[in-house]
């Protein structure tokens, strides 16, 4: 009997029109718990470091951890796990929503796709209906008309669908999969690879029940952190747009200028485009995705940074341009964080006489223009002129474009950071160790406003989920504190991925809904595991180690120098000395390769073994025999 879990992997090889459905590996399971951790295991496992991002063998692996879709707060993520075109390493993408708990109650935990079809096909399931059908009709559409078309056709408004638009179809390397309001798969261009392989869109429906091992303690520690949540929408009034006029806006991240009225701005150009309505994905108490309407009809969903994106990339204080060019991003499936920067770079490629109007098909590029970035996201997003060479992402272009566009680009190992400055030591550190590269899911709370912030002993813990004897060294920006900070989060990031929670209602996030204790009873009692917090640590170390691992093989090492010298300003000797420390607490050494000891204390001896054998770490040294 699975609980919690569904049980079943769902196998499609694309080349041979096969589908296959799988008994979940319960060792596997239970050795990785599931979502991310499963998945890179799967990855492992199938999937040799030769393999290119855009070849026949390269596999999607879309997945949810065993609270999605068991009503637990917050528990709705997907994560994929795939090759990146465009950092070339083994990378993931997550993504809320109501697509992963659809899978579940459909009866799958993981999805993979192997192999490239001939031609244009999306992946129809209806619980035990898995059907591979033609898809040439949806090729060329946009992300909107795809999934109108696919729910007429399957005669379905229910249906949970992610597909790729024309950016995922020309491959270009920021290319997202969109899935509903705010949610999509965004980061690494894994929109290129869906593409590639010819599939256009996945639809589920499901109609199951999940069976879960303790359901009285289950719902009782369920409706206990809804209570929580509903104190935190009162008080805090979640969803509501905060932080925007505290930011600081760049242009290629070089400092402009801080812009006011800021958060009165965004509310005022919302109300006018009708954004009365907040939405939130499955089971979740956060309303943190505002909707606005345009004058074209066209309505675009707004969370995080996508409120301002583009206007920091074009220097225009105004969010009604701003919801213009998320429109387009959302219509073609495009990463907002990347292409926003690609834009930014060319206009500033241009502006230093690096790139010409010969170069751009006669368009002038400058700053302040509202149609400069519209038309650079059409030919990015279908490959034309200038496009075909942007939608290589920044580090690829400059490349290509050379005469010294190198020195303007901004990437950290190939990827775009999001538009944060790099002249603060944690987020530094955060963007080079980051096996996304993007800094968004680790702390977003400075520890020294969430060490001052005041607690309400009437509710269970909402601000505060560190250990409680580090409360005594908040605030502390010494290296050794900042350290455990970052790596505590990546633990927690790591594990929330396994388990399928939001990690904005986990630690660091300054909401800590569910706390790493009531995680672990809520994993408990749907599953059935006899859990601790040495398990749970596990998962998440063993989910990293192997990611890092088969990265390492690849060639990726995590320094300093990832940060291009005039992007950062600081005291260069102490982030290599917290890059190091949070490296070894990690389980790493200084460049981010796992080391042996921690290897085999994740039970990962198999992965030491490979590493060994390639040469990426010294061969053990046998001990004596007495």
């Amino acid at each position: 009997m699975w609980y919690g879990w569904a049980g079943t992997n769902l196998e499609v090889n694309l080349s041979r029109g096969t589908v296959k459905k799988n008994e979940g590996d319960r060792a596997q399971y239970e050795a990785y718990l599931g979502g991310r951790g499963l998945m890179t295991r799967m990855f492992w496992d199938r999937v040799p470091p030769e393999t290119g991002p855009f070849s026949a063998e390269n596999l999607l692996i879309f997945g949810a951890g065993p609270l999605v879709g068991t009503g637990a707060s917050s528990a709705n993520r997907t994560c994929l796990v795939s090759r990146s075109p465009h950092t070339n390493y083994l990378t993931y993408s997550t993504m809320g929503g109501h697509w992963g708990p659809e899978l579940k109650h459909a009866g799958y935990d993981t999805l993979t796709f192997s192999g490239k079809s001939p031609g244009p096909v999306y992946l129809y399931i209806n619980d035990d209906k898995v059907e591979i059908r033609e898809a040439s009709h949806l090729w060329g559409q946009t992300v909107h008309e795809t999934q109108r078309l696919l729910r007429a056709e399957l005669n379905d408004d229910d249906l949970q669908i992610m597909c790729i638009g024309p950016a995922g179809e020309n491959k270009v390397y920021c290319a997202s999969i969109e899935h509903g309001p705010g949610c999509s798969m965004s980061r690494t261009g894994l929109g290129a690879v869906m593409g590639d392989k010819k599939l256009k869109a996945i639809a589920v429906r499901g109609t199951r029940d999940l069976a879960i091992a303790s359901p009285d303690l289950f719902i009782e520690l369920r409706d206990r952190i809804r209570l929580k949540s509903a104190y935190f929408r009162q008080s805090r009034g979640g969803g509501e747009e905060g932080g925007l006029a505290k930011d600081t806006f760049y242009r290629n991240m070089e400092e402009v200028r801080d812009w006011n009225n800021t958060h009165q701005l965004y509310n005022e150009s919302l109300s006018k485009n009708g954004g009365t309505v907040s939405v939130g994905c499955a089971d979740c108490y956060r309303t943190c995705i505002n909707s606005a309407h345009l004058p074209d009809g066209q309505t675009i969903f707004l969370k995080c940074r996508s409120r301002h994106r583009f206007t920091g990339a074009a220097d225009i204080q105004d969010f009604d341009f701003n919801f213009r060019c998320i429109a387009l991003i959302q219509k073609y499936g495009l990463d907002d964080n990347s292409s926003a920067a690609i834009c930014g770079f060319a206009i500033d490629l241009f502006q230093k006489g690096i790139l010409t109007k010969e170069d751009t098909d006669g368009l002038h590029l400058e700053w302040g223009n509202p149609e400069v970035i519209p038309a650079l996201l059409e030919k990015i997003a279908h490959r034309e002129g200038i496009g075909d060479i942007l939608a290589n992402g920044i580090y690829e272009a400059a490349q290509q474009i050379g005469r010294g566009a190198e020195r303007y680009a901004y990437h950290v190992r190939k990827l775009e950071p999001r538009g944060r400055p790099m002249r603060d030591y944690s987020q530094s550190v955060k963007h080079i160790l980051n096996d996304r590269q993007d800094s968004s899911p680790w702390g977003n709370v400075s520890y020294e406003m969430l060490a001052k912030r005041p607690r309400d002993k009437s509710v269970d813990s909402i601000y505060w989920a560190y250990p409680e004897e580090w409360k005594k060294d908040f605030p502390s920006d010494t290296v050794e504190m900042l350290s455990k900070t970052i790596a505590y989060d990546a633990e927690d990031c790591d594990l929330a991925d396994c388990s399928g929670l939001c990690h904005f209602t986990t630690v660091g996030r300054g909401s800590a809904l569910t706390l790493p204790r009531e995680q672990m009873a809520l994993l408990a009692y749907a599953t059935g595991l006899d859990l601790d917090e040495n398990k749970m640590g596990e998962y998440a170390r063993r989910t990293r180690l192997i990611l890092r691992a088969y990265n390492s093989i690849l060639g990726e090492r995590m320094r300093a120098s990832d940060l291009q010298e005039q992007f950062f300003s600081g005291d260069y000797d102490k982030l290599v000395k917290m890059l190091e420390e949070t490296n070894r607490l990690m389980g790493c050494d200084p460049e981010g390769i796992p080391m042996r000891e921690a290897l085999a204390e994740a039970g990962l001896d198999f992965v030491a073994g490979e590493l060994e054998r390639r040469g990426i770490i010294p061969k053990a040294i046998a001990e004596p025999v007495a």
